[in-house]
């Protein structure tokens, strides 16, 4: 059966409010379908990306950056490889079809970046490569004259940072948290776009130190807040604290204040590595991510097989935890609600598809946009998947 031909649907029921959307309409339900899949230069199906960064130029879809497994899975000794092409996605009405004549590329190939789509280019800072971790920050803008993605720079970040997460409110970029070399971070700085001399500015710190964070704009009442939400902390055990945090920094008194934990209305819920949007004026939908249960389990693998000091112990560890990697089921697929209004978090049912994590989602126009990620241990997914908001 084609995919592309019957598009999947997902009755979301929300209670009716007065600010769901901008046009005062209660969210009733969202229709996914895949408006494409990336492809490769000889025009085969890509394996996909993890670590892309996903944005919004002159109304196309950049695709760029990420990383994957070409042979074996990382459990059977496979490398990890970076990419630097530039894939562009355009629409037609409803038809979505790749710019085939697009031969721009990235400075240099990276992934895990912090990214986020602004009126002036597609933002992205840090990541990492084979290289090692990555403080270049750049900036994407689709010239359609020149049929190409023209790159500028932008002020180096302060730091070498991967699985940051960046958003923008108006011509301010915001980058929150991350993984330093051998810590997650607690930084969070601004950048002004506008400014003839841009610079990093340093902002009041994390509560706690974050990556793999949830990072949206959206309103508070009648104030604009950063909504950092979830995430995990680098341990020197090597077995990660997962977090089920909310908090919110006001922008105007400059101030963080902690939020209702994320939970799916009756439990709390640890969740990274996920895709947040937006949605008209006090809702933030999070559509893939990952709760951390396998993942806790894969890391306490990883650490008792680097504390032990028997062969034997070590394969053995070693095979049950690339049978978990080789059974997982996939990750958290629960679609979950956050109104700034009522500082309330709710389920509102489950993605029809597995569910991406490492990837970001965004808004082209009035769609939602989750494109490539990660699906299962080491498998990506090529897949660009379209909500329509009803």
């Amino acid at each position: 059966m084609n995919k592309y031909i019957f598009p999947l649907i997902l009755s979301l029921f929300i209670m009716p409010t007065t600010d769901a959307l901008s046009q005062k309409k209660a969210v009733t339900h969202i229709e996914w379908k895949i408006a494409a899949q990336l492809q490769n230069t000889d025009g085969s199906t890509s394996l996909g990306f993890a670590g892309p960064i996903n944005g919004i130029s002159n109304d196309v879809l950049i695709v760029t950056g990420g990383a994957n497994f070409q042979d074996k899975m990382p459990w059977e000794g496979g490398k990890k490889q970076y990419s630097k092409e530039i894939h562009v996605l355009q629409k037609c009405n409803d038809t979505y079809s790749w710019n085939k004549n697009v031969h721009s590329t990235l400075p240099e190939p990276i992934a895990y970046c912090g990214s986020t789509s602004t009126d002036f280019g597609v933002v992205y800072v840090g990541g990492e490569n084979e290289n090692g971790l990555s403080n270049k920050a750049f900036i994407l803008k689709w010239n359609l004259s020149k049929n190409e993605v023209e790159t500028k720079p932008l002020p180096n970040f302060p730091v070498a940072i991967t699985n940051i997460g960046l958003t923008h409110n108006g011509n301010v970029v915001y980058a929150i948290g991350g993984d330093e070399a051998t810590k997650s971070s607690d930084l969070f700085l601004s950048l002004d776009l506008n400014s003839s001399n841009p610079e990093w500015k340093t902002l009041p710190k994390l509560p706690i130190a974050l990556a793999n964070s949830v990072v949206v704009v959206q309103k508070d009442e009648d104030e604009t807040s950063i909504y950092v939400i979830g995430g995990r902390t680098k341990k020197a055990s090597g077995i990660s604290d997962l977090h089920n945090t909310t908090f919110a920094f006001n922008i105007k008194k400059q101030i963080w204040e902690s939020r209702a934990n994320i939970s799916d209305g009756k439990n709390t819920i640890n969740f990274s590595a996920g895709a947040g949007v937006a949605v008209g004026n006090h809702s933030i939908l999070i559509v893939g991510g990952d709760n951390g249960i396998v993942f806790h389990k894969i890391e306490t693998y990883l650490s008792q097989i680097a504390q032990s000091n028997s062969v034997e112990k070590k394969a053995k560890l070693a095979a049950e935890k690339n049978l978990l990697n080789t059974n997982h089921d996939g990750f958290y697929k629960g679609i979950l609600l956050y109104d700034t209004d009522t500082n309330t978090w709710s389920t509102i049912g489950e993605l029809p598809f597995l569910a991406h994590v490492t990837t970001t989602a965004t808004m082209w126009n009035d769609k939602i946009v989750l494109s490539n990620g990660e699906i299962k241990p080491g498998i990506r997914t090529p897949d660009v998947m379209l909500g329509t908001i009803k």
